[in-house]
């Protein structure tokens, strides 16, 4: 039986069970699924000490999220990245920062959080043209 997997933000493997902010830590890359960070990607210290963005610069050089997060990762074995998936590229996508004294809790798309997805056409920031 087919399980569908949804892609960690930070290596793009589709290996978490649950949509966007499960808490799930990605068996490839070490990065804690969350829900904030996909959102502000620039943003650091929620789940992980590190923004996503920086976090794929990580992964990139080393194979994991962060240096402190080495002895947690494992090679892609019969896992595949979402078809669509690349880094975050800031002059390209159109990420939300976060502003101080918001209170975002509300504006949270949580019945679909994968339009949170920078990298995908159902992006809920995607700017066109």
């Amino acid at each position: 039986m087919f399980h569908k997997r949804f892609p960690c933000p930070c290596c793009g493997y589709r290996v978490f069970r649950y949509q966007p902010g499960s808490s799930e830590r990605c068996p490839i890359c070490a990065w804690e699924d969350d829900l904030a960070q996909l959102r502000f990607p620039l943003m650091v210290g929620s789940s992980n000490p590190q923004s996503l963005y920086e976090a794929q610069r990580a992964y990139e050089a080393t194979g994991a999220c962060s240096q402190s997060r080495q002895t947690d990762v494992r090679t892609p074995v019969g896992e595949r990245r979402d078809e669509e998936w690349r880094p975050l590229d800031l002059k390209r996508d159109n990420v939300e920062r976060p502003a101080r004294g918001n209170n975002y809790a509300d504006s949270y798309p949580l019945e679909d959080t994968t339009v949170l997805y920078y990298w995908r056409t159902s992006y809920w920031r995607r700017v066109v043209g």
